[in-house]
């Protein structure tokens, strides 16, 4: 009775679009990229700190 039709097609965002196509797509200035060999490394670093973090964990609960 009180429905709400699904409209087929969004609604267009013009000013989104418009800024879009002068900006660009947003970017982050100083970030790492995934293939560098700085951000394999702080990855690497980050995975030991986790499993150190669980292993601990593992044992705190064991005792």
């Amino acid at each position: 009775m009180f429905a709400f039709k699904r409209r087929s097609e969004p609604k267009k965002d013009r000013v989104g679009a418009f800024l879009f196509q002068i900006f660009g797509p947003a970017t982050v200035e100083g970030a790492i990229q995934g293939w560098s060999p700085e951000a394999r490394e702080q990855y690497k670093r980050m995975r030991e700190n986790q499993k150190r973090a669980a292993e601990e964990r593992r044992r705190a609960a064991d005792a």
